[in-house]
């Protein structure tokens, strides 16, 4: 049997395999359903013609073979619907959830190439058109393929002169479809490139509404909107006109079709070649045929659409990037992390970047990093843990290189804080514990009095329960860093990442978290970047990075003797805070 999976017109095929069963029991189900919809108005004539015949009886017996027929047609068509519209949408809910899955197991440089919108407009807009044509295109396009048979059988059996005359228009309607489904093909791939380009400009302007609002951006960003949506809209309406274009078509042949009929029909009847029944019964066969066929038009839209809005679904799922390695229980040693650097070297195609770099971390070692704008403080964090795979070099953990089988346990001792936190719309108490769902009351409140979180917490209206919305817009952007250091802190990790991450917290605040932080760390290896130098003084050891370059590497004492970059912003900082003191 040929392999259907690699063919162009039967490419659903590979998302209806695992429901074979139920595909087969809804093909059963359409089959009844048209087979006895096509025998109603065999019924229907042979009622007629024993009127013609003065046969009362008779035609009270084909009246109710027909009434039977019909009633049988309806429960036909109730199972058809109910099955084939019910797989439509387990195979929707199968291609979000592979989709989702998919999305969740990419690493870091799949989202950088990758635009959110974009994504977004995948998972929803494309996922349904497939789900149309999976579900209510395929049950219009297998009734054709059902009823057509039996149908032009019965036509045939009664005249098939009048069966070809009335046929004949029927075989321009397949020329048409043709042409209207390859123009709503190149029309839809426009239209879903057009509705990505929207939601990610939407997605982007609304995230950054504080940017677009101090700069004075709205008009300019409205009027871009309004372009790109003229051109959605633009491309929508042309879509309509060219799918309205069907039902218009099908019905200009059914009406060639039944002029055909009543013309070459009657004069049958009057020559006596054929009865008043069976002509009538022709009436009700086209009545049979009508719908299918005006009905495969739009079943063969449906699959133009979907047949794109596929594409860009395989699209994502053949990106080049591998997987990350599946979650699994991890029971580590309590003991910090140590690591080691050997000549790791990332670089972007600008030529910036981080390395070649060489440097090692002792178990419960503190290391802050810094430098200016582009020198590579938040590569090297992001190498560090794990999120970036080096160029060249590698990475030691625990004495062990680490690779795609050591990776989930690097992850399950680490502690991440990013520049921008990001929060859940959810309870502050979700986003806390989200590292560590079974952390206890006490060690919440514990993790809070270590960033000084507790009075923020005490008057929130409703303490560790208060919602903080979506990506914690209820707090300030202090409180969300303080959060996300929460969020680390709890996991109790063995390698505590934190890039910049108190650079929204005033300076008090901030002293005493750090202060907090002496106590606390006792069995974490740290690494910090940061831009302030009292906060790079709190470690054992700091790191100058330039142009991602090793540049300087010793104790704060040492470096704020030497001169260079670190002995410099010591000054400038020093100068600064005594202005803001003599200042106050």
């Amino acid at each position: 049997m040929a392999d259907l999976s690699e063919s162009k017109l039967f490419w659903w095929w590979p998302l209806m395999a695992r429901h074979r069963r139920t595909l087969y029991w809804g093909l059963v189900a359409t089959v009844w359903c048209s087979v006895a919809a096509s025998v109603v108005p065999y019924w229907s004539g042979r009622a007629v013609h024993a009127l013609e015949r003065q046969d009362w009886h008779g035609s009270r017996v084909f009246l109710g073979w027909m009434l039977a027929f019909t009633a049988a047609a309806g429960i036909g068509r109730y199972l058809m619907r109910n099955t084939l519209i019910g797989l439509s949408r387990d195979v929707e809910r199968e291609q979000r959830e592979s989709l989702y899955d998919f999305l969740l197991s990419r690493p870091f440089s799949f989202y950088e190439r990758q635009r959110v919108g974009d994504l977004m407009s995948r998972v929803g807009d494309d996922v349904g058109t497939v789900r149309m044509a999976t579900g209510p295109g395929l049950m219009s396009f297998l009734q054709v393929l059902s009823i057509l048979p039996v149908t032009l059988g019965l036509m045939f059996n009664t005249s098939w002169r009048l069966t070809v005359a009335v046929m004949l228009p029927f075989s321009f309607l397949a020329l048409g479809f043709y042409i209207i489904g390859k123009w709503s093909h190149m029309v839809q791939q426009k239209l879903q490139l057009a509705f990505s380009a929207l939601s990610t400009y939407s997605h982007e302007t609304i995230s950054g509404e504080r940017v677009v609002q101090a700069f004075g951006l709205e008009e300019a960003r409205v009027a871009q909107f309004a372009t790109l949506s003229y051109r959605h809209a633009s491309l929508s309406m042309k879509q309509s006109v060219i799918f309205s274009a069907y039902a218009p078509l099908s019905a200009f042949i059914s009406g060639v079709s039944a002029l055909v009929l009543v013309a070459y029909g009657g004069s049958l009847v009057v020559k006596g070649t054929l009865n008043l029944g069976d002509l009538t019964a022709f009436t009700g066969f086209l009545v049979a045929l009508a719908w299918p066929m005006m009905s495969l038009g739009w079943s063969a839209n449906l699959f133009q659409r979907a047949k794109a809005g596929q594409e860009r679904l395989d699209q994502v799922f053949r990106s080049p990037e591998a997987p990350l390695p599946s979650a699994e229980a991890i029971t580590l040693p309590e003991v910090p992390a140590a690591l080691a650097l050997e000549g790791v070297n990332h670089r972007f195609e600008t030529g910036r970047g981080l390395g070649p770099l060489d440097l090692a971390l002792a178990p419960g070692d503190s290391l802050a990093v810094v430098g200016g704008i582009g020198s590579g403080k938040t590569l090297l964090l992001q190498t560090l843990a794990g999120l970036r795979e080096p160029q060249a070099g590698r990475m030691l953990v625990d004495g062990e290189p680490l690779s795609d089988a050591t990776l989930r346990r690097h992850w399950a001792g680490l502690g991440w804080v990013p520049q921008e936190a990001f929060l859940f719309s959810d309870t502050l108490r979700m986003n806390l514990a989200m590292g560590r769902p079974e952390a206890t009351e006490e060690e919440i409140w514990e993790i809070a009095r270590v960033v000084a979180m507790d009075e923020l917490i005490h008057r929130l209206p409703d303490g560790l329960d208060t919602v903080v919305g979506e990506r914690g817009v209820a707090l300030s952007g202090g409180e969300r860093q303080r959060t996300a250091l929460a969020r680390a802190l709890l996991r109790r990790p063995r390698l505590l990442l934190l890039d910049d991450a108190l650079s929204a917290v005033d300076a008090e605040t901030e002293s005493r978290i750090l202060e907090n932080l002496r106590t606390f760390l006792g069995k974490s290896t740290l690494v910090l970047a940061t831009h302030r130098v009292f906060v790079a003084e709190t470690c054992a050891r700091v790191l100058v990075l330039e142009e991602g370059r090793m540049i300087q590497l010793d104790t704060p004492e040492a470096l704020a003797a030497q001169p260079g970059l670190f002995a410099r912003l010591k000054r400038l900082q020093s100068l600064e805070r005594e202005l803001v003191k003599g200042a106050g």
